[in-house]
């Protein structure tokens, strides 16, 4: 990864716990990112195209209406422009078939507040792979009971977001031939600040990952092949 590219630009938030997803996919991908034609759904600030830019892919980032001025702006500033072009996808409707080597999202699948979109969305991505292309993501699970009061109490879009199980997730996956799949995640997303949100996560990985239920945490990694 280049120099002028920081794991913040990638991540966004909760770093510490959502940057695992970078390694996860990079441990269990088949795929020589450095050659390979990737897509980017429900973009947001474009950092899973900049990481993905930065190994040397070609990236197509997209959101529902268009990459935000902000995912063109931290491109920019990370010097990979050159190899990221940029278009307005719907998960649920993607015009290709066939066609990428890689397929990323990350906390996406929540917005689309309906099992059965949830459903085709995958089926879409399924569809949009080349033979043997993989499927990175990284999505929000259900979790725990406390995760999900708090979720309703204090989290303004808690009510609106459709949040996924791991068995729903393995069902939407089941197109796919070959999968991985990795829960991590229960205090992090607690803490007020990032600095907070850091320190829960080491908390998490040193010692709340190998002694919870994986029902009780909040992310699921996962690499699928086509």
């Amino acid at each position: 990864m280049g120099n002028d590219v920081r794991l913040a630009d990638i991540i966004d938030w909760d770093i510490r716990n959502w940057s695992a997803a970078l390694d996860f996919w990079t441990k269990h991908s088949s795929q020589d990112l450095s050659r390979c034609t990737a897509l980017e759904i429900g973009c947001g600030r474009g950092g899973l195209s900049l990481w993905m830019a930065a190994k040397g892919a070609k990236v197509t980032c997209s959101d529902f209406n268009g990459a935000r001025q902000e995912a063109l702006d931290n491109h920019k500033s990370s010097g990979v422009c050159d190899r990221i072009t940029y278009e307005s996808i719907d998960a649920t409707d993607i015009p290709y078939t066939n066609h990428f080597d890689v397929i990323v999202f990350k906390s996406m699948l929540g917005i689309i507040n309906s099992r059965d979109l949830q459903a085709k969305a995958i089926k879409e991505m399924h569809k949009a792979l080349k033979i043997g292309g993989e499927l990175f993501f990284a999505e929000n699970l259900t979790a725990s009971p406390v995760h999900q009061y708090l979720r309703r109490r204090f989290v303004r879009w808690g009510k609106l977001w459709r949040y996924v199980s791991i068995d729903e997730m393995k069902e939407f996956l089941s197109p796919f031939s070959d999968i991985s799949l990795h829960a991590v995640g229960v205090a992090g997303t607690l803490g007020r600040s990032e600095r907070q949100r850091n320190a829960l996560g080491i908390f998490d990985k040193v010692v709340l990952d190998h002694i919870t239920p994986n029902r009780w945490k909040y992310i699921l990694l996962g690499v699928a092949r086509k």
